[in-house]
């Protein structure tokens, strides 16, 4: 039986070099993007810090969920998992560690379906299951904890007014012409944060891993969490993206001198367990 072939793909040479060339140009443009913004916060750092400083809030929560995968479960407090690339929604990971100090975060959700889908379900556009669905048909080996704690310094990221102090000293900046003219030519979209809504919008977005995984840039989130920590900030509350519910990403580097804690509620298997992160022995979490 004669068979034919089927042609999965074909091109040019010279079009491997154009499509590197144009990536290239890309993440060259990412960087001045991520370069200027840097540049103008830089000499009000110590008032961005203030303003969520003084949004803080104590946070207490009770039966919290955290999952982990199985390889980490005797230690299932530790936030050193999300330092691998790209890091998390509001920590940097191994992106480029000579341009961005990496910081670790522990992620917890307020019930068990939300800290599931944050770890395992992300839904994309040609799955006819939800994200939740998708976290439970997962065969990864995972383990589910329950989470108690109090912090003294959290900032609640869906509250508007917690926000507005910080949106009012960053909704005046802008871009170099020069940018302005790459980013047409690259057809980039610019939209800076002008209000917060748009923060708000910015701190939640689902596709955040695209600028750390494919230009080796920290996404907004991650750049709003390092000057959350800068500024002794120990915990982000902010809404999931999957279920709407509330999360928690803490900075346990901040108990340092704080009351603030974090234990898990039900008995451990094994005394090599540490139940308990505090301002003692917050080190071994990070």
């Amino acid at each position: 039986m004669n068979r034919g072939w089927e042609i999965l793909d074909s091109g040019q040479v010279s079009d491997i070099t154009k499509s590197k060339k144009a990536f290239d140009e890309l993440t060259a443009f990412h960087w001045r993007y991520y370069s200027e913004l840097a540049f103008q916060r830089r000499p009000i750092r110590e008032e961005l810090n203030r303003a969520l400083r003084e949004a803080a809030t104590p946070f207490e929560f009770t039966r919290w969920q955290r999952v982990v995968k199985f390889k980490y479960s005797f230690n299932p407090l530790s936030a050193k998992g999300s330092l691998a690339d790209p890091g998390g929604r509001f920590n940097i990971g191994a992106i480029d560690s000579t341009r961005y100090p990496m910081f670790p975060a522990l992620y917890l959700a307020a019930d068990k379906g939300t800290a599931m889908a944050e770890v395992l379900g992300r839904k994309t556009a040609n799955s006819s299951l939800s994200a939740e669905e998708l976290a439970l048909t997962k065969p990864d080996s995972i383990s589910v904890l329950s989470v108690s704690g109090k912090l003294e310094a959290v900032l609640d990221s869906r509250l508007d007014e917690k926000l507005e102090p910080f949106v009012a000293l960053i909704k005046d900046f802008n871009l170099s012409p020069g940018l302005r003219s790459a980013a047409r030519a690259l057809k980039v979209p610019l939209d800076l944060v002008r209000t917060v809504g748009r923060l708000q919008d910015v701190l939640v977005k689902q596709n955040w891993r695209d600028w750390p995984m494919l230009y080796d840039v920290p996404a907004g989130g991650q750049i709003f969490g390092s000057i959350a920590l800068d500024a002794g900030i120990e915990a982000i509350v902010y809404e999931s993206v999957i279920t709407g519910k509330p999360c928690l990403a803490i900075f346990p580097q901040n108990f340092l001198n704080s009351t603030a804690f974090v234990e898990l509620d039900d008995p451990v298997p094994s005394d090599e367990i540490p139940r308990r992160m505090d301002s003692t022995n917050f080190t071994r979490f990070v």
